[in-house]
């Protein structure tokens, strides 16, 4: 059994946008915290999401795989997150190995060479309505590839990070992924659990030399991670839709400040469609979080 790995999970903790363009004389940037999604939250905190993705034609085989993310370390540079995963494959669980990934504030690997540029104020407009954003320029260049994205954002609203335009080249010049992420809608009422927050809309397009993908999510700003729900649909080089996966909020659990006395939390009852298998909640198979996950 081959499981997803930790890589393609860390999709959930946000996207890093590219975006190819000249070099420009301007001042370094000192991007906020905030701006990667486990950033504004305490060493302790956890989600737990699930996903079920099908394939669309031939076996039509489904997966639905559970995955607990909790954050391990955080400072001025990035953010320690461990990943467990449970898959579920024709009525069987597996466990993979937990894993421990390394992230900086705009979702590059450790060790890679990381360049902020401060490309100063600009207005974007979103259902309507005027944000003034910060407006950054991101290049990172890998072992393998550089990345240069550019990324938009704001503290107004429910949404941060307005917009991002990417693109991916390796070293011979070939674009291996060109992304455009954009806030479609802000100040969404969300219900989680028993509490009601100010969301936000994400709309992502993605290429690939073999394919495209589209992907919706809803984010919370106060929620660790911040998808709340998301769908993706891959579609093919030809355009035929190939794979349809959703991503659901299963649990989650904040520390410190953001607690304000009572625990933000999906809340477990009889309604609830489907269950996490009962050995998953038991002590000591997963990172202590220092309270119970039932209500």
């Amino acid at each position: 059994m081959k499981f997803p790995s930790a890589a393609y999970y860390s999709t959930m903790f946000g996207l890093l946008a590219l975006c190819l363009g000249p070099v420009r004389p301007a001042a370094a940037a000192d991007l906020p915290r905030e701006i990667h999604p486990w950033g504004r939250f305490e060493v302790g905190a956890w989600k737990i999401v699930r996903a079920t993705s099908e394939s669309v034609g031939g076996t039509g085989e489904v997966l639905t795989t559970d995955t607990r993310t909790t954050l391990e370390g955080l400072d001025e540079k990035g953010v320690t997150l461990r990943v467990e995963v449970m898959v579920e494959v024709a009525g069987k669980r597996f466990r993979a190995e937990p894993q421990t990934i390394r992230q900086g504030l705009y979702g590059e690997p450790p060790g890679d060479n990381t360049q902020v540029i401060d490309l100063g104020e600009q207005k974007l407009t979103v259902q309507g309505r005027e944000f003034a954003c910060r407006v950054a320029e991101v290049r990172v260049q890998g072992a393998a590839a550089r990345l240069n994205s550019k990324i938009f954002y704001t503290s107004a609203g429910s949404a941060l990070l307005l917009r991002r335009e990417s693109v991916k080249i390796d070293l011979e010049g070939r674009v291996l992924e060109e992304l455009t992420a954009e806030t479609v809608s802000v100040d969404i009422p969300i219900k989680v659990g028993s509490a009601m927050f100010s969301g936000c809309q994400i709309r992502t397009e993605q290429k690939f030399p073999g394919g495209t993908s589209t992907t919706l999510a809803v984010f919370v700003r106060e929620i660790p991670g911040g998808m709340v729900c998301q769908t993706t649909k891959e579609f093919d080089g030809s355009g035929r839709l190939v794979r349809r996966t959703s991503f659901e909020l299963v649990d989650y659990a904040l520390r410190g400040s953001l607690r304000r006395g009572v625990p933000w939390r999906w809340p477990r009852s009889s309604r609830r469609i489907y269950r996490l298998p009962p050995d998953w909640l038991q002590p000591g198979l997963l990172p202590d979080t220092g309270a119970s996950l039932m209500p």
